[in-house]
């Protein structure tokens, strides 16, 4: 079995956690916490692109283009995250 898709999956995973952690949460996190949200963030960020039909092709890297995706929808899980906590 190869299991380098997960290992890349994780990876990036990881990167736009921490990134959109940098960015929306100050760079409060954990190891497990940045890489759940940037592999939700990849699926919520697809998501988003296919719906606003982005087109992000410009960047030319297909690994970077994935990873700003990537931030973007964790940018958006992390959002959603703090609108649904806030104390009332």
């Amino acid at each position: 079995m190869d299991y380098m898709p997960l290992i890349m999956m994780g990876l990036m995973g990881l990167g736009a956690g921490w990134i959109a952690s940098q960015l929306v949460n100050r760079g409060r996190g954990d190891l497990i916490s940045f890489v759940v949200t940037g592999v939700i963030g990849a699926f919520v960020g697809g998501y988003i692109q296919q719906y606003a039909k982005l087109d992000l092709m410009k960047i030319g890297n297909p690994l970077l283009e994935q990873l700003a995706v990537s931030v973007m929808g964790a940018v958006a899980v992390l959002l959603l995250a703090r609108v649904v906590n806030q104390p009332r």
